[in-house]
């Protein structure tokens, strides 16, 4: 398979993919189609920067998450110990695993702008780079929930751009 047909099979993948990152309950399978895109993107490039910064973006994602979960499990179990069920213990626990979530999404956001960055930077389709920025825009003001809709701004940047790879 050429580098030419590679890409609109990638395209084609991240297209979908995108597209399904959108509809709750089944985003999951459109974030491993938009990784297997990035993916092969990455070879048909040749740009890894594409792949590992995606990978990171996924490994800080899931591993973080893992980790704040037992962390928060532990925390909510010694405060219930150590200082009862009082509000003061819950709002601090509530502060707490908030902070951390918002470093976790500002880790992983990092990552995911600059695989978007690469991509737009390989392909010369600038709706990667558009979408790499609002990525990160997102990431930033999740803090006061707009975040959550410039998300949404930056995957409709990454359908047209997984759409003009297509061919």
């Amino acid at each position: 398979m050429g580098s030419q047909e590679d890409t609109r099979s990638a395209g084609t993948l991240g297209f979908v993919g995108s597209i399904l990152m959108l509809i709750p309950y089944v985003s999951i399978v459109g974030d491993i189609l938009v990784l297997i895109a990035l993916y092969r993107l990455s070879r048909a490039y040749g740009n890894n920067a594409i792949w590992s910064n995606a990978l990171y973006a996924l490994v800080t994602a899931i591993v973080s998450g893992i980790i704040l979960a037992f962390v928060l499990a532990g925390t909510a179990y010694l405060s219930l110990i150590y200082m009862g069920p009082g509000a003061l213990s819950r709002l601090g626990m509530a502060i707490a695993f908030f902070v951390a979530f918002y470093i976790i999404i500002l880790i992983s956001g990092f990552f995911l702008r600059n695989a978007y960055n690469e991509l737009g930077r390989s392909s010369g389709v600038g709706d990667f780079e558009s979408a790499a920025r609002w990525y990160w825009l997102g990431a930033i003001l999740t803090i006061i929930i707009v975040g959550l809709i410039l998300y949404i701004v930056a995957d409709v940047y990454a359908i047209l751009g997984y759409s003009k790879l297509r061919g």
